[in-house]
C-alpha cells in the first residue's frame, strides 16, 4: 500500500516508507540522498504529514485540511526543526533581518505550494553551523503539544561544518524519544560515516522522462505542448532543472553551455584562460542547480561530439571525463578556487580528447 499521494515517481521509495509507517518500524533517523531534483524533500515533507495527520493517523495518508496538516504544510509547526545553511550575518542590521526573514517566509510559501518541489532561490550561506544544531537540544526538550512526533530535517546534510557534524553525532547516538531526524544529501560522502552508519540510507535515483511529464501535466499544465520534449530531455531527471528552463533563465542557461563547450572544445591557451575567467565570473551567483544544469549539458556534447556512437571503443576514456565533471561539481560547491579546478578540468579533458585522437 502506498500512502504518498504527491510523489512524482519514487514509487519503490514511497511503498517501503509506507510499509514502515503502517507496521509502526519507522527508523529515527534518514539519509536520503541523490541527485537535487528527484523529490527527497518532497518525500520527507509528505512523511512527516503522514505519520502525524490527526484523522489518518499514520494508516491512510494525510487529509490535508486539519490543523496538523495545515500547519506542517505551512511550515508553521512547532514539531517541525528545518536546518538549511544560515543567510543571517553577524553585521547584519535590523532592516536587513526582516527583509531576510521576508524572503524566506515567501520561498517557504512557494516550496508549501508546489508541495517540497522548490529549492531556494536565493543563495544560501556557505555552511550549517553548531549553533543551529545546538538549536535541536532546545527543539527536543518540549513534547509535542498535540502529542504528535517530532522531526527534524537537515538540508543539505553535507554542508554542516565538523563542530555541527560532531554535536549532531552526539544526539544520534542517544535519540530522544518520538524525535525523528530526515538528513537529506547530494553529496553524502561529506558526511561523517559515524552519522552515515546511525541512518537508514535511502538513495533516489533520476526521474524518468515520463515523471518529469507527469510533473509537467500536474504542475505546470499551461506550457506549450511543442516544448515539452525539450524540456523533458534537457531536464536530465530533475526537477530542479525543469523548474530552471521553465523561467527567463532558462536562455541564459543555455547560452552559458555553449560558452563551456567553447572552451572545452575550441579554445586554446592563452585563449583558454580568458575564456575561463569570463565564464566563473558569470556563474558566481548562480544556484547549484543551474551549475548543474550547464555542466551536465556541456558534457553530454563533449562526449556525442567527441566520441559520436562509438561507445565500446571509448568506453574508459567517457568514464575518465564523467568522472572529472563530477569531481569539479562537488569541489566547486565547496568554494576550492573555481579558477584552477577549471583549468584542471580542461587539461584533464584535452588529454583524454588526446588520446582519442591519437589511439
Amino acid at each position: 500500500m502506498d500512502l504518498f499521494k504527491d510523489i512524482i515517481g519514487q514509487k519503490k521509495i514511497t511503498e517501503s516508507l509506507s510499509g514502515a509507517v503502517l507496521n509502526n518500524k519507522l527508523h529515527h533517523a534518514y539519509l536520503f540522498t541523490g541527485s537535487q531534483g528527484v523529490g527527497k524533500e518532497a518525500v520527507a515533507l509528505e512523511l512527516i504529514k503522514i505519520v502525524n495527520c490527526q484523522p489518518g493517523a499514520g494508516k491512510k495518508g494525510y487529509c490535508g485540511e486539519c490543523a496538523t496538516c495545515r500547519q506542517l504544510g505551512s511550515f508553521a509547526s512547532d514539531d517541525l526543526l528545518y536546518i538549511f545553511p544560515t543567510i543571517s550575518k553577524a553585521a547584519d542590521t535590523d532592516k536587513v533581518i526582516k527583509e531576510k526573514s521576508v524572503m524566506i517566509s515567501a520561498e517557504l510559501k512557494e516550496k508549501s505550494k508546489l508541495k517540497g518541489y522548490h529549492k531556494f532561490s536565493f543563495k544560501t550561506g556557505r555552511f550549517i553551523t553548531l549553533s543551529q544544531i545546538d538549536e535541536i537540544k532546545y527543539f527536543a526538550r518540549y513534547n509535542s503539544i498535540n502529542k504528535s512526533r517530532k522531526f527534524v530535517i537537515i538540508y543539505p546534510a553535507e554542508l554542516m561544518n565538523k563542530e555541527a557534524q560532531n554535536s549532531l553525532l552526539k544526539i544520534l547516538e542517544e535519540p530522544p524519544a518520538d524525535l525523528f531526524f530526515i538528513l537529506i544529501s547530494e553529496n553524502a560522502s561529506f558526511v561523517l560515516d559515524t552519522i552515515r552508519s546511525r541512518c537508514l540510507n535511502i538513495h533516489f535515483p533520476l526521474l524518468s522522462e515520463k515523471d518529469i511529464e507527469n510533473y509537467i501535466g500536474k504542475y505546470h499544465p499551461d506550457v506549450e505542448k511543442d516544448l515539452i520534449p525539450d524540456l523533458v530531455s534537457d531536464s536530465f531527471g530533475s526537477i530542479d532543472t525543469l523548474s530552471k528552463l521553465l523561467t527567463d533563465s532558462g536562455a541564459r542557461l543555455s547560452k552559458l553551455h555553449e560558452d563551456l563547450y567553447e572552451i572545452f572544445f575550441d579554445s586554446l591557451p592563452p585563449k583558454t584562460v580568458n575564456l575561463t575567467d569570463a565564464f566563473l565570473e558569470e556563474i558566481k551567483e548562480l544556484s547549484d542547480t543551474e551549475i548543474d544544469f550547464i555542466l551536465r549539458k556541456t558534457l553530454n556534447k563533449l562526449l556525442s561530439s567527441t566520441f559520436g556512437e562509438d561507445r565500446k571503443e571509448s568506453n574508459k576514456i567517457r568514464a575518465a571525463v564523467m568522472n572529472d565533471f563530477e569531481k569539479f561539481g562537488v569541489m566547486y560547491r565547496r568554494n576550492i578556487n573555481p579558477r584552477l579546478l577549471m583549468i584542471n578540468l580542461y587539461l584533464n579533458f584535452r588529454e583524454e580528447y588526446k588520446k582519442w585522437k591519437t589511439r
